[in-house]
């Protein structure tokens, strides 16, 4: 599976391509915010966006079909450049003179049958990106930072949460509490089904000068219908992931609003405290079927790395940012469920309206802790079924 070593940097996609037209909008203001900054506009790659899936009937087809009608309502017909065959897909990466892979050479059948690129979204580094508000915060003196020590857990008194206590055992008062921890919320709070840990696979393959020359202007490709997502060359190499059911890794901890009990949660298992581990065999045939299709030169070419990367999956897609329901002093941030990052610029001020009570009604409802949950993700779907337990088939690199 080639070296673990730590990478440089790490890519995230920046668009407005959405079901919902509520998010569709959020982003389309915060992409703006992110093109007009001097200092993230340096990061940000505006390449475009392809959307693909295998055209047959399905809830993916159908989200495909939605959101090339969105896109060409927010972004104008002009940047959406349409590829109707599976020839047009292969070749608007590979050039006009290329020819696609037989399907008779590809087990189950062929999956990049149609496909839309919209022209106005783009890639950005979001390690760079994070390095510059960091540096910003630094700046400002009511802002600190305790690094070295994680938050063991909250401390609450009756109903009313007093701070938090940090695994080294530090003890932390504030008035408020503001659980943004992703993945890792839910040995803070009790979040029952309502946010989720999943983990998804991730890989990256090194490419040739020549190649990241021939596929530097290559758009992000995204199949719906397989799940995958394949980024253009940056640095020297190529990010690939697949949106799966994914991977829970099931632990017992201490109910955190009653210490007293023992609750089952999904825990992030990470290279921190696993650094030999490498995604699971299933994940890295079902990504290399992929390639063979789409991008053939890479299908069986080692991955110089992979992991796990965790999220914290609501099962409609839509965040949670909320008071907490029983217990004062805390506000939840949560539920990122994929596609968070691109809202950086505003998400922070949408939190403090909610906070403040003073965000919009449908927003509060979309977020809200008690949201209806038997509903589909639109936003950022999944591949249908449910997550495998990752500790039954984690593997090992050599």
């Amino acid at each position: 599976m080639g070296s673990q070593t730590s990478f440089p940097s790490t890519v995230v996609v920046i668009g407005a391509d959405y079901v919902d037209p509520i998010y569709a909008q959020l982003a389309k203001v915060a992409q703006k915010k992110i093109q007009e900054d001097p200092d993230l506009s340096r990061f940000l790659f505006q390449q475009g966006v392809t959307f693909a899936c295998d055209g047959h009937p399905s809830r993916f087809t159908k989200i495909w079909k939605t959101t090339l009608e969105t896109a060409k309502t927010l972004s104008g017909p002009e940047n959406i450049v349409e590829q109707l065959t599976r020839d047009q897909v292969y070749q608007h990466i590979h050039g006009e003179s290329s020819q696609s892979v037989p399907t008779s050479e590809l087990k189950g059948g062929s999956r990049w049958n149609q496909a839309y690129c919209n022209l106005s979204a783009a890639f950005i580094d979001a390690k760079e990106c994070i390095q510059i508000y960091y540096d910003r915060c630094m700046k400002v003196p009511s802002i600190s930072f305790r690094c070295g020590s994680a938050v063991d857990h909250i401390t609450v008194v009756g109903s009313q949460s007093q701070g938090v206590v940090l695994e080294n055992g530090t003890n932390i008062t504030a008035d408020m509490v503001i659980v943004a921890a992703g993945a890792w919320s839910n040995k803070l709070v009790y979040l029952g089904n309502r946010v989720v840990p999943v983990g998804h696979e991730v890989a990256w393959v090194k490419v040739t000068e020549e190649e990241a020359r021939r596929w530097k202007d290559m758009s992000i490709s995204t199949n719906l219908s397989t799940g995958l997502n394949m980024f253009p060359p940056y640095r020297g190499e190529i990010k690939i992931l697949r949106r799966s059911p994914g991977y829970k890794n099931t632990v017992v901890v201490a109910h955190p609003e009653d210490p007293t009990k023992q609750i089952s949660i999904s825990w992030p298992r990470t290279i921190v405290s696993n650094p030999t581990d490498i995604i699971p065999a299933d994940a890295e045939a079902a990504m290399r079927a992929d390639l063979r299709e789409i991008m053939p030169d890479l299908a069986d070419r080692p991955f110089d790395r992979s992991r796990i990367c965790w999220i914290s999956t609501t099962p409609t897609g839509d965040f949670l940012i909320t008071p907490h329901p029983s217990i004062a002093g805390i506000h939840l941030a949560t539920g990122g469920s994929a596609h968070a990052w691109k809202f950086m610029p505003i998400i922070g001020d949408l939190v403090v309206d909610s906070m403040e009570g003073s965000l919009s009604p449908e927003l509060v409802d979309k977020w809200a802790f008690h949201k209806d949950s038997t509903a589909k993700d639109e936003s950022s779907p999944r591949m249908d079924g449910d997550p495998e337990e990752l500790k039954d088939i984690v593997r090992h690199r050599l």
